[in-house]
């Protein structure tokens, strides 16, 4: 299995300190964001290599983090591959940006698919573990957020038992408090399916889209994680996260 970290964004909301650092290397308890993803999966025999997907503009500050991440004697393989944008209007959106990835990397495994700028109290080998105990469905994270006023922020699901029955894309009216954390596993042969989804035309930005549009087409289980859950998409989020794990 291929982890792919996605980090291509550029974090206008969290400007002007994304000006010039990208949300993924900021940091939170002494160490940058994305290492809490990838220290989580190190031991996890099922990932053969890590691709950080990001663009131009941070292409050479992921480049030293990679440099300092193998000088640490961190044992996995990591990859960088760079979409060829340089600012916001120009990106290639979420979707169309795993489809890059997934073609200039070469991606023809199983693929875990994680979003860059959230932050987990949980290790990420839990929900590897569910994938393959579930014969490798489609395996989703998702976190109760309780309020349905904090639901209308997110990908919110509805479940029967573990099996997603319905995904809205930060809906009006959410059907439950159910909420997607950017983390997504599949099986190869659906990560052949992001080619054709964009094939037909669809959105090609937010993850949750390819959800909807493949719900429909195949089993998707959820793995519920009660533990903490940071979606760093403001200044005031980011900066309550840092100073409460920054004590």
């Amino acid at each position: 299995m291929d982890l792919l970290v996605l980090c291509g964004g550029y974090a206008t909301r969290l400007e002007p300190i994304t000006l010039f650092i990208p949300k993924p290397l900021l940091p939170i308890g002494g160490r940058p964001i994305i290492d809490n993803i990838v220290d989580g999966i190190e031991d996890c025999q099922h990932i053969n290599r890590i691709i950080i997907s990001t663009n131009k503009k941070f292409e050479s500050q992921f480049r030293y983090w990679m440099e300092n991440k193998k000088a640490s004697g961190f044992r996995k393989e990591i990859e960088l591959i760079v979409e060829p944008t340089t600012e916001h209007k120009g990106k290639l959106g979420a979707i169309r940006g795993i489809e890059y990835a997934i073609e200039n990397a070469g991606i023809k495994d199983d693929m875990m698919i994680v979003a860059g700028d959230n932050f987990y109290s949980w290790k990420l080998s839990g929900a590897i573990k569910e994938f393959f105990d579930s014969g490798k469905k489609v395996t989703i994270c998702v976190h109760d957020v309780k309020l349905t006023e904090e639901a209308k922020k997110f990908g919110i699901v509805q479940l029967e038992g573990r099996r997603v029955v319905r995904f809205d894309e930060k809906p009006e009216s959410p059907s439950s408090t159910m909420a997607s954390t950017g983390v997504y596993l599949y099986p190869k042969d659906i990560v052949l399916r992001f080619k054709e989804y964009l094939s037909d035309g669809n959105n090609p930005d937010a993850p949750g889209y390819f959800l909807s549009w493949l719900i429909k087409k195949t089993e998707i289980d959820a793995v519920i994680n009660e533990g903490e859950w940071f979606d760093i998409g403001t200044l005031d989020t980011y900066q309550k996260v840092y100073t409460r794990f920054n004590k």
